[in-house]
C-alpha cells in the first residue's frame, strides 16, 4: 500500500507542478458551468439534473485529455522502464496512477461548486438528487479513466492515445442511447438493446442523476472500472514475456466474456435501491399502501402489453418497468393485489377487425380470439413512433392495465409510455380507491359557456355547406372531461331555476361566476353550511391585447363575479385592486392587428399581471400544494381575510398560496398608465389561494329564501312567459362543518392554460375537499420542477460573476501560490547547497 500511496503522490503532484493540470481545470469548470448557467437565467430551476445530463460529452473529451500522458508520457520520457525496475509490482503502480487520476477528477468536480451554491442561495433544490448525480459522475469519470489509463499504455503517442480513448468514450456513450441502440436494432433486430444493456454507460447513468442509486447501476460501473485495470495491469505485467500479446489477447477476450455476462445477467434487475430524493418520489408512498389495505377485496390487476422483441427500442424495458412498480405494489398491499402479464400483438387485432364472429373461433387461432375479448373490453393498440432503418414511421403496440375489484366491470388504463411511468403509480391508486367506494363521488361543476363570435360571411358559408352553427365555445370544456378521466361523475349545471343543483352531490365548483344574484349566493351557502365542499374561483377582471402602429394596447374587461356579498359573511373577500408581481412570464398573444407575421407567430407581451407562482410561495404543509412546480395565476387578485371574523365565527383558514415579497396592488378605480406597471421600491405578499374549515353559518338565517330573478329575453326575442307554478318549500338542512377553498383567478383553468401544475392544483382541490387527501399525496409522488423567482439584475450579475470567475480566480490563486512556494523552496535550497559548500571550501 506503501508503494501505492507513493505513486499517488508522484503523480497527483505532476498535475499541479506545471500549469496544465490548472488549465484542465479551469476549462472543464468554465464549459460545464457556462453551458448550465447560461440556459439557467433564461429559464430559472433549481434543478442540477440538466448540468449532469449534459456532463458525459463534456466527459467523453475531458478524461482522454487527462489519461493520454500517465503511460504514454513515461515511454516517451524513457521513464517507463525505470519505473518498472522499481521494487514495485505491477498492480501498485496501475492502481497508484488511478487514483491519482481519480483525485484530480475528484478535485475538478469540487471546483463546480458555485453551481449547488448557487442554486441553495435563489432556489430549494434536491439535495439528494445533488449528492447522488455528483456519485453518479464520480462513477462515470473513474470508468471513463480506467479506460483512458489503459490505452495510454498501449501508445506512445498522447494524440494517437487521446484519440482511441476519446472514440472509445463516445462508443460506450452513444451504445446506451436510445437513438443508436433504435438505428441498431432497425438493422439487426435486438441487436442495439443487448448491446446498451452490455455496454451502455448512459443507460446505467441516468437513474443516478434522477436521485436513484441502485446497486446494479453502480455495479456495472465498478464491474468495468476493474476490467481495464485488471487488462492494464497484466499488459504491464506481461510485457516481456513470450507471445505477450497473443496472451494478452486471449485475457482481454475472456475479460470482456466475463464482463458481458455479468451485465447480461444484472440487466433490468435491481440489488438494493436506494431513494435519495428529498419526498422519497421512486418509493412507493404511504398514501397508496393506505389505499390498497384499505381494500376489502382482492385487488386484480393484469397487464396487457406487446412482447419485448415486437416492442420499439425505447419501449423495450417497459414491461420490466410497469411490473417492477406493480410488485413494490403488490407488497405493499399485504397479499390483497395480484398481478399478471397478457401478452398481445397488435397484427392480430388488426386481423380480426368489425367482421370476426365468435362462432368463428375454431377457424381463428387462439391469439386471435384473446385480441378479440381484450378489444371488446376496451384494450386497443395504440400508434407509437419507431425506427425502420434510415426512417422512422408508426407501430401499433399495446401497452394497458386493466384493474378488476370484486364485481365490477374492469377499469381500462391505457397507453402507459415511457413519459408517463412516473404518474403510473398514481393512476393505479386513483382508479382502486375509486373502485373500493360503493358509489361514484358526484361533483356539480358550475362554468360558463361563452358565446361564439362568428363573422357573417362564416356564418353564411357554414349554412351554404351545411354545417351546424357553433353557438358557444366552453373554455372549460376539460374541467368536465378530466373529472370524468379521474372516475368523478360531474353534474354539469348552470345553476338557476331550469338548471339546479342536484339533489345528491359531494362537492360543488363554481369557476368564474358571473353578477351571481341573491338566490344563486343562497345557493351555495346552503351548500357549505350543509356540510358540502365549496371551491370558488372567481375573476374580477381580463385583458385584451392588441398590437398596433402605435404600440401595444390592452384594455380591462370586468367580469363582475359579484361573489363578495357571501364571502363577506365568513369573513373572505376577493379584491378588485389589479394585482402584479415581479414575478411574472411572457404571453404570446395572437393578434389581428399586428400584420400577417403578428397574426401567424403571435405577439410577445411581458406585463405583470402576468403571475407566476413558484413552489417557495406555496403552503408546503398540505398536501393541495406541497408538491406543485408553478402556477401561471394569469389576471388574478388578492383574497382578503377577516381575521377577526374568522375568529368570531370559530373558523380555520389556512393560506394556501400567495405572491412573492415583491408584489403590489393598483386600486381598481385608479387610471392606469405605464407607471402602474412600474414595480414600486418595496413590495409584499399577497394571499392567492385560501382553505376555510369548519362548521359555517347560515348567511341567511335572517331573511326568507331569495326567489329566482325573472328570466330576461334576449335582445330581438319575443319576453319569455313568467312561471306561475310556486316553487316548493326549501328542503330543511341539517348544519355540518364544511370546506370552503376561495381563489382570485380562474383564468388559468380555462383550457388554453389547463396543463402542468395548473391541472395538478384542480385535481388537487377536489380530490383533496371531496375524498381523501390520500390521493393528494400519492399524486405528489413525481418530479417537479422547483422554479424559482426571477433573479433580480443584481443577482443575475453576482451568480453570474461567481460561476464564470469565482472558481477559476479560487484555481489560479493556488496555482500560483503553489508556484511562489515551490520557487522559494528551490532558491532556499541552492541557497542552503552555496552556503555548505562555502562552508567545506574553508
Amino acid at each position: 500500500m506503501s508503494n501505492t500511496l507513493s505513486i499517488l503522490r508522484r503523480d497527483l503532484g505532476t498535475y499541479f507542478t506545471s500549469p496544465i493540470g490548472y488549465i484542465f481545470i479551469m476549462v472543464f469548470v468554465t464549459m460545464s458551468v457556462g453551458l448550465y448557467v447560461t440556459a439557467f437565467f433564461l429559464f430559472p430551476v433549481a434543478d442540477m439534473r440538466p448540468y449532469f445530463e449534459n456532463l458525459p460529452l463534456l466527459l467523453c473529451v475531458f478524461i482522454p485529455a487527462v489519461t493520454m500522458r500517465i503511460w504514454a508520457e513515461e515511454r516517451k520520457e524513457n521513464t517507463w522502464e525505470m519505473l518498472l525496475t522499481f521494487p514495485m509490482q505491477a498492480w501498485e503502480l496501475t492502481v497508484g496512477k488511478f487514483l491519482a487520476a481519480l483525485t484530480f477528477y475528484a478535485l475538478t468536480l469540487i471546483a463546480t461548486f458555485t453551481v449547488p451554491l448557487m442554486l441553495f442561495s435563489l432556489g430549494n433544490p434536491d439535495t439528494g438528487v445533488v449528492v447522488s448525480g455528483y456519485f453518479g459522475t464520480l462513477l462515470l469519470g473513474a470508468t471513463f479513466l480506467a479506460l483512458g489509463i489503459l490505452f495510454s499504455g498501449f501508445f506512445k503517442d498522447q494524440i494517437v492515445a487521446f484519440v482511441v480513448t476519446l472514440l472509445a468514450c463516445f462508443l460506450f456513450f452513444l451504445l446506451g442511447t436510445d437513438f443508436i441502440a433504435s438505428y441498431i436494432d432497425s438493422r439487426i433486430g435486438g441487436l442495439g438493446s443487448m448491446l446498451a444493456d452490455l455496454f451502455g454507460i448512459f443507460t446505467h447513468y441516468q437513474p443516478l442523476v434522477r436521485g436513484v442509486i441502485d446497486l446494479s447501476d453502480v455495479l456495472f460501473f465498478l464491474t468495468w472500472t476493474v476490467i481495464f485495470l485488471t487488462l492494464n495491469i497484466l499488459f504491464i505485467d506481461g510485457r516481456n514475456r513470450p507471445r505477450a500479446r497473443t496472451m494478452f489477447g486471449m485475457i482481454t477476450a475472456v475479460c470482456l466474456i466475463i464482463g458481458m455476462l455479468f451485465n447480461y445477467l444484472m440487466a433490468g434487475s435491481s440489488i438494493k435501491r436506494f431513494d435519495m430524493t428529498e419526498d422519497k418520489i421512486y418509493t412507493i408512498s404511504p398514501s397508496s399502501k393506505a389505499i390498497l389495505q384499505e381494500a376489502s377485496s382482492e385487488i386484480e390487476i393484469k397487464l396487457y402489453i406487446t412482447p419485448r422483441d415486437k416492442m420499439p427500442t425505447a419501449m423495450r424495458n417497459m414491461e420490466r418497468d410497469i411490473t417492477d412498480k406493480l410488485e413494490e405494489l403488490r407488497l405493499a398491499s399485504g397479499g390483497k393485489l395480484n398481478y399478471a402479464t397478457v401478452y398481445l400483438e397488435a397484427a392480430n387485432a388488426i386481423t380480426t377487425g368489425s367482421d370476426f364472429n365468435v362462432g368463428d373461433d375454431k377457424d381463428k387461432t387462439e391469439d386471435e380470439a384473446i385480441e378479440k375479448r381484450m378489444l371488446d373490453k376496451g384494450v386497443e393498440p395504440f400508434n407509437v413512433q419507431a425506427m425502420s432503418e434510415d426512417q422512422v414511421t408508426s407501430q401499433l403496440v399495446y401497452s394497458s392495465i386493466g384493474v378488476g375489484y370484486e364485481a365490477k366491470a374492469e377499469e381500462i388504463i391505457p397507453q402507459i409510455m415511457p413519459n408517463t411511468l412516473p404518474d403510473l403509480e398514481y393512476q393505479l391508486a386513483n382508479t382502486i380507491y375509486k373502485l373500493t367506494r360503493e358509489e361514484k363521488p358526484v361533483v356539480a361543476l358550475v362554468a360558463p359557456k361563452e358565446a361564439v363570435n362568428i363573422d357573417p360571411q362564416m356564418r353564411q358559408m357554414l349554412m351554404q355547406m351545411g354545417q351546424p352553427i357553433p353557438e358557444t365555445e366552453d373554455p372549460y370544456v376539460y374541467l368536465e372531461r378530466i373529472l370524468e378521466m379521474e372516475k368523478y361523475d360531474v353534474q354539469r349545471i348552470e345553476l338557476t331555476k331550469e338548471d339546479p343543483l342536484p339533489e345528491k352531490y359531494d362537492t360543488l365548483v363554481v369557476v368564474n361566476p358571473r353578477s351571481l344574484n341573491d338566490r344563486q349566493r343562497w345557493e351555495i351557502s346552503r351548500a357549505v353550511y350543509s356540510g358540502k365542499s365549496v371551491i370558488i374561483a372567481a375573476q374580477q377582471y381580463e385583458w385584451d391585447y392588441q398590437a398596433t402602429r402605435d404600440g401595444n394596447r390592452i384594455t380591462r374587461r370586468d367580469e363582475n363575479p359579484e361573489v363578495n356579498q357571501l364571502l363577506e359573511k365568513y369573513g373572505l373577500g376577493v379584491s378588485k385592486d389589479v394585482l402584479m408581481d415581479t414575478n411574472n412570464v411572457t404571453l404570446t398573444v395572437q393578434s389581428q392587428g399586428g400584420g400577417l407575421f403578428g397574426a401567424l407567430m403571435g405577439q410577445p407581451f411581458t406585463l405583470p399581471t402576468h403571475i407566476l407562482i413558484n413552489n417557495k410561495s406555496m403552503n408546503q404543509a398540505k398536501s393541495i400544494t406541497n408538491r406543485l412546480a408553478a402556477i401561471l395565476y394569469l389576471w388574478g387578485t388578492a383574497v382578503s381575510m377577516d381575521e377577526a371574523k374568522l375568529k368570531e365565527l370559530k373558523l380555520d383558514a389556512e393560506v394556501l398560496m400567495s405572491t412573492s415579497a415583491n408584489a403590489w396592488s393598483v386600486a381598481a378605480d385608479a387610471p392606469m398608465s405605464q407607471v402602474s406597471f412600474e414595480p414600486p421600491s418595496s413590495g409584499k405578499a399577497y394571499p392567492l389561494m385560501v382553505l376555510v374549515q369548519g362548521q359555517f353559518p347560515d348567511a341567511y338565517a335572517d331573511s326568507e329564501r331569495p326567489a329566482w330573478p325573472k328570466p330576461q329575453p334576449h335582445p330581438g326575442m319575443p319576453p319569455v312567459p313568467e312561471d306561475d307554478a310556486q316553487e316548493a318549500p326549501a328542503a330543511a338542512v341539517t348544519p355540518a362543518p364544511g370546506k370552503l377553498i376561495v381563489l382570485g383567478c380562474s383564468e388559468m383553468f380555462k383550457k388554453n392554460f389547463l396543463q402542468a401544475s395548473n391541472l395538478d392544483l384542480f385535481l388537487n382541490s377536489v380530490d383533496a375537499v371531496t375524498l381523501s387527501e390520500n390521493l393528494v399525496n400519492v399524486r405528489g409522488t413525481k418530479p417537479i420542477d422547483r422554479l424559482i423567482d426571477r433573479p433580480t439584475g443584481r443577482q443575475r450579475t453576482i451568480w453570474q460573476l461567481a460561476n464564470y470567475g469565482l472558481a477559476n480566480v479560487i484555481i489560479a490563486a493556488v496555482g500560483i501560490s503553489s508556484f511562489v512556494l515551490r520557487r522559494r523552496s528551490r532558491n532556499a535550497y541552492t541557497m542552503a547547497q552555496s552556503r555548505t559548500a562555502m562552508s567545506n571550501n574553508q
